[in-house]
């Protein structure tokens, strides 16, 4: 057994290891961080999820918060510093984290665990067995869901659509932005009785002004976000963004867009509006294909009997992704917006 130290050899790594475990840029020669200019951008999806819990959970006790050794990452932090007899970073137990939050479930209280798409991995059979089976009312904030750029094939949460889809009782969201984010965690904490697992990228949004009146959002259903004639775009998540930029380049009510929300339950009134209009769809997703957002619809059609119905899905292909910048990795798995855009015309 051998015992390290953190940062060993760097003065600043080894007093502030939280800090120095992923610090971004720094001065090689003194070790001080180069810190980004950060005015007048939105925010990052962990601010405002470690924001709003501290807002929720003033005015509602019931609420806790959990994270295995993910605090600062996740921002749960926030919670931590303003409750902490009600947040809980348990270490690096990610099964533990998700059966504590099924035992507090059981208790009547409300338990956001937050956890990265990639780390819940390992709390499978905890997912399965200690909440899903007993649909207890637990509240999965999977961070860095998605592509995360510089730290690899190991941290890219593309997974968890496909994992968490074929379990029975759970509910899975992906918000298109910051407000929807914050519009759903408002709505579990007003009391639920299933299994919510909410997925959002690691970074900034694209809303500024973010800070507003939080509503109920209904479960299981999509929005249209524009209307259109020839090709119907299912999105789930922040890549409907994409779509949204894109549109403005393609011409006047080529495309339609929908932002479906959720992947379990999917909107079936609105896919039958959309399977009934249109012949060519495409569905977009940041997770992988393979028993993804997009096979969801392709069983929905072949349940449903729409034949004669183009069908293509974009999304993360069989492969494990490598590193690399987030605007890089999304060129080369078609997800960018010129790509997107190239494979639309093409059609």
């Amino acid at each position: 057994h051998i015992i390290t130290t953190k940062g060993k050899g760097l003065k600043k790594a080894e007093q502030d290891q939280i800090t120095y475990h992923s610090p971004g840029k720094f001065n090689k020669i003194t070790g001080e961080r180069i810190a980004n200019t950060i005015e007048n951008q939105p925010p990052k999806f962990q601010d405002v999820f470690g924001e709003t819990i501290v807002e929720l959970a003033k005015k509602n006790t019931k609420i806790v918060g959990i994270t295995p050794a993910m605090p600062t990452g996740s921002s749960l932090k926030f919670m931590i510093e303003e409750f902490p007899e009600r947040a809980f970073d348990v270490g690096i137990a990610e099964q533990h984290a998700v059966t504590l939050a099924a035992g507090m479930a059981t208790q009547g209280l409300i338990p956001f665990c937050a956890i990265y798409s990639t780390f819940l991995q390992r709390a499978y059979d905890q997912i399965i067995h200690d909440v899903a089976l007993q649909n207890l009312p637990v509240v999965f904030c999977i961070d860095r869901a998605g592509i995360v750029g510089e730290d690899g094939a190991t941290h890219h949460g593309v997974f968890d659509i496909a994992y968490l889809r074929c379990i029975p009782n759970i509910v899975i969201f992906a918000p298109l932005n910051e407000i929807e984010l914050r519009n759903i965690m408002y709505t579990a904490q007003l009391g639920i009785d299933f299994p919510l697992a909410i997925r959002y990228p690691r970074g900034r949004g694209t809303i500024i002004d973010w800070k507003q009146p939080m509503h109920k959002i209904e479960i299981g259903k999509g929005k249209c976000i524009s209307e259109g004639n020839d090709i119907a775009i299912l999105s789930i998540g922040t890549v409907g963004n994409t779509i949204i930029e894109l549109q403005k380049e393609l011409p006047l009510n080529k495309i339609a867009h929908y932002n479906m929300r959720f992947v379990k339950p999917l909107d079936f009134y609105l896919l039958h509006e959309i399977f009934q209009k249109f012949n060519t769809i495409i569905t977009v997703e940041d997770g992988t294909i393979t028993g993804g957002f997009g096979s969801a619809i392709l069983e929905f059609s072949q349940q449903h009997n729409y034949i004669n119905k183009t069908i293509k899905q974009l999304g993360i292909p069989d492969n494990f992704i490598e590193h690399g910048k987030v605007a890089k990795l999304f060129d080369n798995l078609y997800l960018s917006k010129e790509k997107i855009k190239d494979f639309i015309l093409k059609l």
